[in-house]
């Protein structure tokens, strides 16, 4: 069990990259119909205060949090002669979403940056909708994918410490009979 810093990394990417695809599925699932019925200067003016506000540190901490830390885990897992290969594929697809994830905050952030920059009212809409769609659908759906792939190459790292120790004793008690 010398991969154990593999685990616990892929453990804490798990959970933040976690906390943050639930957010945007809430935000999706929830908060997106109750925004469409609200209209796009209701959401403006919250998001100038929620996304603007302390938002600007907790989804970029989030984000780049879960990208470094589902990295950090992978080549962890590279490096480490010990640890089981067969988590590598679901680490590499968790990797592989996770930037992608980050390479589209580039087309979202400047749509909500532009929110606190007083955009004419006939142009909220129009950011309303492509918030919606960059920012939320499209890149939500990757950050929800890098999500999968970090529960599947910890249940693939568990599955396999679970083997290992009841291999252990199988093999033991074969060298004694013999």
């Amino acid at each position: 069990m010398s991969h154990t810093r593999t685990r616990l990394l892929l453990a804490a990417a798990t959970v933040v990259s976690g906390i943050l695809a639930g957010g945007i599925v809430d935000r999706v699932i929830v908060g997106g119909p109750a925004w469409h019925e609200l209209g796009a200067d209701a959401w403006v003016q919250y998001s100038r205060r929620a996304d603007l506000g302390s938002g600007l540190v907790v989804y970029p901490v989030e984000g780049i949090g879960a990208a470094l830390l589902i990295i950090a885990a992978t080549l962890s897992n590279y490096f480490d002669r010990d640890s089981p290969r067969r988590a590598a594929r679901a680490m590499y697809f968790a990797v592989a979403f996770s930037v992608i994830g980050l390479l589209l905050t580039v087309k979202a952030a400047p749509i909500m940056l532009a929110l606190g920059k007083g955009q004419p009212t006939a142009a909220r809409p129009d950011a309303f909708e492509e918030f919606f769609l960059w920012g939320l659908y499209v890149r939500g759906s990757v950050d929800a994918l890098a999500f999968l792939g970090s529960v599947w190459a910890l249940c693939l790292l568990t599955a396999s410490d679970g083997a290992k120790s009841h291999d252990v004793p199988l093999v033991a008690a074969e060298r004694r009979k013999a």
